[in-house]
């Protein structure tokens, strides 16, 4: 299977047409959908600043969202590989990681809502936008993470449930 007809399929929450590419394309593919969100959620901040900035280091700011992206993928990976793991999932780390990568092109529209929320401009269209995304992007990742662990979906949901509440009190210390 071809990569754009693979991700089409992922995005209708079908992540059978992953296991059809090639395992050593995956790295990659994980690397452009991270770094691809990091631009975006960059370029929405570096959108939101300009004023402030008055085109001082823009640029840097829009690229500045690339680590942003990759660490918050790294940790996200690694307490969701740490939870599943502990419910019986059978996959190695960098298999999770790079297959969680994959999945985060279903993220790209959260990211320039979470960008506008941490400049607290909290609207109800803000709001209602993140909720959506947000919930598109979470199950197309929990569809993703149950077919890569071979969990059932109650443990898939457990585990997830439990790998969000600390997620989110991890962003909440860190915003």
């Amino acid at each position: 299977m071809k990569y754009p007809a693979a991700m089409i399929q992922l995005l209708k929450c079908d992540p059978s047409g992953v296991r059809q590419l090639p395992v050593n394309h995956l790295p990659w593919i994980c690397i452009c959908h991270v770094s691809l969100l990091g631009l975006i959620y960059g370029g929405t901040a570096a959108f939101l600043s300009r004023d402030l900035l008055a085109g001082q280091g823009l640029l840097k700011l829009i690229f500045a969202g690339i680590p942003v992206a990759f660490l918050m993928h790294a940790g996200a990976a690694l307490f969701i590989w740490v939870f599943l793991k502990a419910l019986g999932g059978n996959a190695a780390f960098l298999n999770a990681y790079f297959t969680i990568g994959v999945a985060a092109i279903s993220l790209c529209p959260l990211a320039p809502f979470l960008a506008i929320l941490q400049t607290q401009a909290f609207s109800p269209l803000t709001l209602t936008g993140t909720a959506i995304a947000g919930l598109y992007g979470l199950a197309v990742n929990a569809k993703m993470i149950q077919d890569v662990f071979n969990l059932s979906f109650a443990r898939m949901v457990i585990a997830l449930s439990a790998a969000i509440v600390y997620i989110g009190c991890f962003l909440y210390l860190w915003v």
